[in-house]
């Protein structure tokens, strides 16, 4: 399957990663963690316009993600070992379904704790479809960023009788099978309208879809039916609640009542899938022994990590799993000491992946 990674400059084909370009990736995922996390907390602006970011730029976290994962401790000594409680969860919706259903495109997720806030329709290379950002704050032209989507003049049309903006432009679009990438401009066409009251909507399309008359029919066929997120989980940590989740594979929680501790549940893209007998040695710092667990019915690799600080003489612990859902995709699971075992299975036994 071609690896997908948007909005980023061409480079040469390079050879396979050392374990300091590793490290270096991890590096910069938890930078990227950290910001997401920092801006977890919504906050209402004083303007009734919010800077949207539109663009299809929206995957690079996940690739990120996908790229490298490393265990993250918490700061301080949080919850202890085995206070735990799993409660039953699910990952909140998004607020609006398209009916009909696009043919042969798969919708995925972003959002926080209050809901996701972008669907994105797709196929498997991102050459064809659209994304659908939602609002309560109409959003604020940011102007042309360098480097980044040129767009053109705006054009006032109508959605259901109401009135909207429509703007046409161009992006730079990098895709490369096998590792390797390809960059070239995209066109696109954006729509934006306030569907309702406190509910602004932007429609951006490629393809296909980069058409004025397209995004319109994406947006007459919207209907107020909530969507549940494409990787969800059954059961989480009481008192615990969404940090962020993104494009369908990256799922993070955070202590509601000691927010540095968090677990995060992510999906591999397929050419980064460790090999079962490589996944202890994939990890940094000190770890514990693989353990062979089944999870979905299918083997599974667990290990208990140890964190590089001691606070109070306590070394912090952490677990890392690798499981497969039962159609054989891969996702991992991190959680930290205050987890058991058991719980740890449990809760990726809970894992599902709608597609």
């Amino acid at each position: 399957m071609n690896t997908i990674q948007l909005l980023r400059e061409a480079a040469p084909e390079a050879p396979p990663p050392t374990t300091d370009v590793r490290n270096a990736a991890r590096a910069a995922l938890m930078a990227e963690i950290d910001a997401a996390a920092g801006s977890r907390r919504r906050v209402r602006l004083p303007s009734r316009k919010v800077r949207w970011r539109i663009g299809t730029g929206l995957v690079a976290v996940a690739a990120a993600w996908a790229a490298a994962m490393v265990v993250a401790a918490p700061d301080g000594p949080g919850t202890p070992a085995d206070s735990v409680r799993l409660v039953q969860f699910h990952v909140p919706t998004f607020p609006l379904s398209l009916d009909p259903a696009p043919a042969g495109l798969r919708p995925a997720f972003d959002g926080d704790g209050n809901g996701a806030s972008i669907a994105s329709y797709h196929d498997e290379e991102y050459r064809e479809g659209f994304s659908i950002h939602v609002s309560e704050d109409e959003p604020e032209d940011v102007g042309e960023v360098e480097g980044g989507p040129v767009r053109g003049d705006t054009h006032d049309v109508q959605v259901d009788g109401s009135d909207a903006e429509v703007v046409h432009g161009t992006e730079n679009w990098c895709w490369g099978p096998d590792g390797s990438e390809i960059c070239s401009p995209r066109g696109f066409t954006q729509l934006i309208w306030e569907r309702g009251h406190d509910q602004w909507v932007a429609i951006e399309g490629y393809g296909s879809y980069d058409d004025t008359a397209a995004v319109i029919d994406v947006a007459e066929s919207l209907v107020d039916r909530p969507q549940p997120a494409t990787l969800d989980i059954g059961v989480a940590p009481d008192g615990w609640e969404v940090q962020f989740y993104k494009m369908g594979r990256v799922l993070t929680l955070v202590n509601g009542r000691y927010e540095q501790q968090s677990m995060s549940v992510h999906i591999p893209l397929p050419d980064e899938v460790i090999p079962a007998d490589e996944v202890r040695e994939s990890i940094m710092g000190p770890i514990g022994p693989q353990l062979d667990v089944t999870v979905h019915g299918r083997p599974a690799q667990l290990v208990r990590t140890e964190g590089d600080f001691v606070v109070d003489g306590h070394r912090f612990l952490n677990w890392y799993l690798q499981a497969q859902f039962e159609d054989g995709t891969t996702f991992v699971v991190q959680a930290p000491e205050a987890f058991t075992q058991a719980q740890v299975l449990e809760l990726a036994e809970s894992v599902t992946h709608n597609t």
